[in-house]
């Protein structure tokens, strides 16, 4: 055991490689290294570093070095930018009551017509900086020349360190925390020209260039109709109210070395908050950045960087073996954890639909917040894997949402509590969005969101006390939202509406394809797992006296669990024998009690989550294809994990157009690309290496082929125990415990397959387990 976690402590030399091999096939020496042999001629060939609010794309030419830089805080538009065209709450009743008349009379397809009302406003576009390129460096050499060849390429996920080897000498850069700005360093010959060239698309308000470096300020525009809406997608550039970004670059040479830092400073006030911080302050805040790290040097900036690494880092580590798509899964799970560590930073904007790196003003679904499923699923790994700025980064946006969404419930709900629907963006829009109410009027996103933050709290090892106390108002809030929403069903349930499948439609009786229905599968999952936890929570605490805890225990007892409808499947609408009209449609929304939900089920309904899969298919996107891997992984069926897997890793781009799959650097694609296929692959790593919802720690429940020999390092068991373990074709071979908290302290059932054991955990030490047991 000692040996196999030592590997995954141990620094990773450098291996060089041929320059003749292609990119695709160039080996890694570990899984905390991605390589290339030759520069990026694309976007999606250059290799990601971040330090949670600066963001690079970095293309690796050692005669070109180009970035293409990001900044967490800048967006378009701002909290009252759409504000005018919200519905009003006179409306919004009209709509609502209209509406569930016409359900309740069959008309379905006009209910779903009439509250597309609901929605007329849009949110906001996550927006590029623009592209950095330091030129002519004179560091390169014959094969670096014309961007064409060049020294082989090296990320390494785990020092967050972009490196170029040439005959010259190294060239290196990353994104510091400890400075806050971009530092490249690369050598440089004595005399040797060089220039900064900077260009972005967005409005540009000054630019200075002189012997030190360059100076700009840019405008982001003041609205982005979003690209969904095709024609109607355009950017408005008024000046007030727009946000504003000052980047400063500065440049030295000392020792045969350019130095260049690069420091990005917005006009952002906060989360929720009109992003008006005076310009001046701003560019006066990042010549200072940029200014002081110059001073630091090359070696000093490098140690500060070292010295304070992303939160979680080198937290948890995995090593797969066996073969070359093991290697590769093996760095998956590395290259996610680093993503969401690097695009996540408390107090700021959490990762968005790509981190923080986006080259487009107005990107696939503006870069913002797809609350369905892909904000959430972009913090699925913070608790098993430890991401914990990522956790922090989340609880802050929900913190803001809680706030924006009260008056959106009110208005349009008549409702307490919060609520969010299908988008959002860090200025707080929580409406539904003007469009199709398959996606835009769902208004469960608080509950979506809330449910998160329980799962980040079960990892933490917190007294479960202390966990109750933190997490009851926000439960109690969000619970108030839903029984407001609840109506009496016909057969005396309670039901919600409106209410859908996001974003699945199914055919009413005269054939027309519709979203609408009432309680939808994804509704009664989430409603229980909240009332639920708040009521468990209010026990613990003694508050049960509390009228919304009392009003939440009552009415679970009239909410229904999952059905099963007569073709064995779960049932995702109202309605028993309703097709769908896509079959295999990408979202499993109605299965999410199985996973991520915590539930203990019974055998019929995993057969039915059986059935339901197996009628969707293998065929996704690349986050649906993550989903089902964590699915197929709480079904024990390592057969249909290997095969989700062989999918996800599969090369993107073909002869015969784009599917799912990897892009040239590794970013997962929809297609296009979307960071919460990166992201969500490793918490379906770590379902399939380790389960604790259930009561007990089961180790290896889904060890597919791909799987079957390696070791890994810290990843977290609930209540919050750390795990070592190694396993070979699939045996179990080594395995320790620690936890990480006082609400982990003692007795751990542990299985293995049919054998099972218990565990004391009386401390924080590391418990060294005797594998044999379990044998």
């Amino acid at each position: 055991m000692a040996a196999a976690i030592a590997a995954l402590r141990a620094p990773h030399p450098y291996r060089s490689c041929s320059r003749s091999r292609s990119r695709k096939d160039a080996p890694m020496s570990s899984s905390t290294l991605i390589r290339r042999s030759c520069p990026a001629t694309r976007w999606l060939e250059a290799l990601p570093l971040g330090n949670g609010r600066i963001g690079a794309m970095v293309w690796g030419d050692p005669e070109r070095a180009r970035f293409s830089l990001n900044e967490s805080t800048l967006w378009s538009g701002s909290p009252t930018t759409t504000q005018h065209w919200n519905t009003s709450a006179e409306d919004a009743t009209g709509i609502r009551e209209r509406a569930r008349a016409q359900f309740l009379a069959g008309q379905v397809a006009e209910a779903q017509a009439t509250l597309e009302g609901l929605g007329s406003s849009w949110s906001q576009a996550y927006q590029p900086v623009g592209e950095l390129v330091v030129a002519a460096t004179g560091g390169g050499d014959e094969g670096g020349r014309g961007g064409g060849g060049g020294g082989e390429r090296t990320l390494d996920l785990a020092r967050a360190e972009h490196t170029v080897r040439t005959e010259a000498g190294e060239h290196l850069t990353f994104v510091s925390v400890a400075d806050d700005v971009l530092v490249h360093a690369a050598p440089v010959a004595p005399g040797a020209p060089t220039a900064l060239e900077f260009t972005s698309p967005l409005a540009e308000e000054r630019r200075q260039v002189d012997e030190h470096g360059l100076t700009v300020v840019l405008r982001a525009p003041s609205d982005g109709v979003p690209t969904r809406h095709g024609d109607r997608a355009e950017l408005a550039w008024d000046p007030a109210g727009a946000s504003r970004a000052a980047v400063v670059v500065r440049t030295r040479v000392e020792h045969g070395r350019l130095l260049v830092v690069c420091a990005i400073a917005t006009t952002w006030q906060g989360l929720g908050r009109q992003p008006d911080r005076p310009v001046a302050e701003a560019l006066t805040d990042a010549t200072a950045q940029a200014e002081a790290a110059l001073v630091r040097g090359e070696r000093e900036l490098r140690q500060r960087h070292e010295g304070a690494p992303l939160p979680g880092a080198d937290a948890v580590g995995l090593e797969l073996t066996g073969s070359a798509k093991s290697e590769l899964l093996s760095t998956m799970f590395a290259y996610g954890r680093h993503l969401l560590a690097a695009s996540s930073r408390a107090g700021l904007p959490p990762a968005n639909l790509q981190g923080i790196w986006n080259q487009q003003v107005l990107a696939p679904w503006n870069s913002n917040y797809t609350v369905n499923i892909n904000l959430e699923m972009n913090h699925w790994a913070a608790g098993v894997a430890h991401v914990p700025g990522a956790a922090e980064a989340l609880e802050g946006y929900v913190a803001m949402l809680r706030q924006a969404g009260r008056e959106t419930a009110r208005r349009l709900y008549g409702a307490r509590g919060w609520t969010v629907h299908h988008n959002s963006d860090p200025w707080g829009y929580t409406d539904p969005v003007a469009g199709d109410p398959k996606w835009a009027t769902w208004p469960m996103g608080g509950l979506w969101l809330e449910r998160e933050l329980d799962s980040f709290a079960s990892f933490s090892g917190e007294d479960p006390a202390v966990l109750a106390e933190h997490r009851l108002p926000a439960l109690r809030e969000a619970a108030t939202f839903a029984l407001d929403l609840l109506h009496e069903g016909p057969d005396g349930t309670l039901v919600t509406f409106p209410s859908t499948s996001p974003e699945n439609e199914w055919i009413t009786t005269d054939g027309a394809p519709v979203a609408l229905t009432e309680s939808s599968g994804m509704d009664r999952w989430l409603l229980r797992e909240v009332f639920e936890s708040l009521v468990a929570k209010a026990e613990l605490l003694g508050v049960t006296d509390d009228d919304v805890v009392r009003r939440a225990a009552a009415a679970l007892t009239r909410i229904p669990g999952p059905r099963i409808g007569a073709d064995g499947r779960i049932l995702e609408w109202h309605r028993d024998g309703a097709d769908e009209v896509e079959p295999t449609h990408r979202h499993v929304s109605h299965l999410g009690f199985e996973y991520p939900g915590a539930q203990h089920l019974a055998p019929e309904l995993s057969e039915a989550v059986t059935a339901s899969m197996e009628a969707r298919g293998d065929e996704a996107t690349g986050w649906s294809l993550a989903w089902k891997t964590s699915l197929w992984a709480r079904l024990h069926r390592p057969d249909k994990v290997q095969d989700l897997l062989q999918l996800f890793l599969r090369t993107a781009e073909t002869e015969a157009g784009e599917r799912s799959g990897l892009y040239p650097n590794l970013f997962s694609a929809h297609p296009p690309f979307q960071i919460d296929g990166n992201i969500g692959i490793v918490a379906a790593i770590a379902e399939c290496l380790i389960q604790s919802h259930g009561g007990e720690i089961e180790l290896l429940p889904a060890p597919a082929p791909i799987l079957a020999t390696g070791s890994v390092r810290a990843l977290r068991a609930r209540p919050g125990v750390e795990v070592d373990m190694a396993w070979s074709d699939g045996a179990l071979t080594a395995l320790s415990l620690r936890a990480v908290g006082p609400g982990a302290l003692g007795t751990h059932r542990i299985r293995l397959g049919e054998r099972a054991m218990t565990v004391d955990l009386p401390d924080t030490q590391t418990v060294e387990v005797d594998v044999a047991a379990l044998r």
